[in-house]
């Protein structure tokens, strides 16, 4: 099943030769306005992404560094009881 669907892909994409054309990011002018607009655009969107997961990443580990105090806390409570 896997390979039907990977071979109607691959029929697809060669058939349709105008959908995989670069943008004119990749493509164009590299000295035009638009593209200049587009690559600053792909680095703000690049940038912001990568804050907010790294964000995440960080309060992620936050999270399981209290867990662990927290847990030595409880075993300590419970040696002491």
């Amino acid at each position: 099943m896997t390979k039907i669907i990977i071979t109607a892909i691959a029929i697809f994409i060669f058939a349709s030769p105008d959908i995989v054309y670069a943008c004119s990011t990749c493509f164009g002018d590299p000295n035009a306005k638009a593209t200049q607009g587009m690559n600053l655009a792909i680095i703000t969107l690049l940038t912001i992404t990568g804050g907010v997961l790294s964000s995440f990443v960080s309060f992620i580990y936050v999270l399981n560094k209290r867990a662990k105090e927290y847990a030595k806390t409880l075993s300590k409570r419970k040696k002491n009881i």
